[in-house]
């Protein structure tokens, strides 16, 4: 991926820019991470997962005005152009007043994610307008990316058998996309530079009415409520979790309840500690699966261990970090988190359930609301 930058200062009635001599002074650096972009195939189209950090280095806060976006085919020729600013096209990552501290540094996720198939995605130019809130001095960035596409090297199947629903996958509004690790409290406590879970899922089974768990209905607010009294009602609770690919184990936990809380002791140690209990699975080739939130005493492998595609490593729980009983499995470039980045991942030999039928997948992507069955 290749990255371009350039800031133009413009100032309302006279000339701000700081300069140097001849040399212009950056306001705004744009970064775009991670480095590489990685485009992920699925049956809707193309998807783009990455953010741009935005350091504001001047003495000003400075407000976000809008977002541009030009898409080139290999001969430079435009083929898409579009756009978010303040007055109209409002999309999350620009809100009325998008404040950009004194040299202090932002973290915004890319609104321009998804395209038709058909669109060659050969560089993609983002132009970004930035000014005070008088409006009198304005500022604009430009960073170019050349995005690739990334072919899964592991062979893959789903972790879990029966009927699945991907409760969260890594779609644009995904609570595993949306991850702002410039936050204090990520950088200080657990050292988090990046997004390890950004291309992330969250599994559950669920019956033939899409419906989690057993008995009466059950209202969406008792899912945050952290209760650990009613797993038993989950039908993914004490479920067999397989290996997706084969390989060596690289790290595995176990001995956490399934209390819904992270171990704050553990996660002083390590931050795959939101987790709870869980396996790392190194599949050799800069690949690695992590399985989160694993039902305590039911890991069945230890570090260092080979195993196979499919043989069974523990059972879906809800320890650490979980709402409620499910896996989250996600593919990975390392087994912690200090620059580790998430990787997207396809799987093969399963079904997607489309209503009364089901149409079998050879090798394909799944993501949030995507229900399956993997038999």
């Amino acid at each position: 991926m290749r990255t371009v930058l350039l800031t133009v200062p413009a100032v309302l009635g006279f000339a701000l820019a700081a300069r140097t001599g001849c040399a212009q002074v950056e306001a705004v650096r744009v970064t775009v991470k991670p480095d590489p972009v990685y485009i992920e195939r699925s049956e809707s189209g193309q998807h783009l997962n990455f953010d741009f950090l935005l350091e504001n280095r001047t003495e000003q806060e400075l407000l976000l005005t809008s977002v541009e976006v030009s898409v080139f085919d290999a001969r430079g020729r435009l083929l898409r152009r579009d756009f978010i600013d303040r007055f109209s096209r409002v999309s999350l990552e620009l809100t009325p007043r998008r404040a950009l501290r004194p040299n202090r540094a932002s973290l915004v996720f890319n609104p321009f994610h998804s395209f038709a198939a058909s669109v060659p995605l050969k560089t993609l130019r983002y132009e970004f307008a930035f000014g005070t809130e008088d409006g009198r001095v304005r500022h604009k960035s430009v960073a170019e990316v050349v995005p690739v596409l990334y072919e899964t090297k592991t062979a893959l199947v789903l972790p879990v058998k029966g009927r699945v629903l991907v409760w969260d996958g890594h779609d644009y509004n995904s609570h595993h996309r949306r991850v702002d690790y410039t936050d204090a409290v990520l950088l200080q406590r657990r050292g988090q530079t990046t997004n390890f879970q950004r291309y992330g899922y969250d599994f559950v089974l669920v019956n033939e009415q899409g419906v989690m768990y057993r008995g009466r209905p059950k209202d969406r607010e008792d899912w945050y409520l952290g209760r650990a009294n009613d797993n038993d009602v989950y039908l993914a609770f004490g479920q067999p979790v397989y290996a997706a690919g084969a390989g060596r184990v690289a790290d595995a936990h176990d001995g956490e309840p399934d209390d819904r809380r992270v171990n704050q002791a553990e996660l002083a140690k390590t931050g795959t500690a939101i987790g709870g209990n869980y396996v790392v699975i190194d599949h050799l080739n800069g690949e690695y699966s992590w399985f989160a939130h694993l039902k305590t005493g039911s890991v069945k492998v230890k570090p260092g261990q080979i195993v196979k595609q499919g043989e069974l490593i523990g059972e879906i729980g809800a320890s650490g970090d979980a709402l409620f009983p499910h896996l989250h499995y996600e593919l990975r470039t390392g087994p912690g988190i200090k620059g580790v980045e998430g990787l997207p991942s396809y799987f093969g030999g399963f079904r997607r359930v489309l209503g009364s039928k089901t149409v079998p997948v050879e090798r394909g992507q799944v993501d949030t609301g995507d229900v399956v069955e993997n038999p």
